[in-house]
């Protein structure tokens, strides 16, 4: 899964950090999720959240649970960067995903183990 997507640039923000990241639509993931119609799975969309907060914490880290999370959008890999704006207050992580058109993909709240 280490190919599914790239930090192409982080922003420091009071509370954290506005990351640009480019998903890779040619990622094996996308042989099944699905043939000729992209989308990417909502556990991968957690993983580029956690990635992100791992950045700013400087841990390395896993979900010990999931408040909220609401996918407003499904998520395609069509070539343009996503935005993803993560907050940290010591292991508590919100997080949104926006897309290239600056419409609300998904929103979640989160805990680090």
């Amino acid at each position: 899964m280490n190919t599914l997507f790239t930090i192409d640039s982080k922003t420091l923000t009071d509370s954290g950090a506005t990351f640009t990241v480019s998903i890779d639509g040619n990622h094996r993931v996308f042989e099944g999720h699905f043939p000729g119609n992209p989308v990417l799975p909502g556990v991968m969309s957690m993983l580029i959240v956690r990635k992100c907060a791992e950045d700013i914490l400087g841990i390395k880290s896993h979900f010990a649970s999931i408040k909220d999370i609401k996918y407003l959008q499904t998520i395609i890999p069509d070539g343009r960067p996503l935005t993803v704006n993560v907050s940290c207050s010591e292991k508590v992580v919100s997080a949104d995903i926006i897309s290239a058109d600056n419409i609300p993909l998904m929103k979640m709240k989160g805990t680090l183990a």
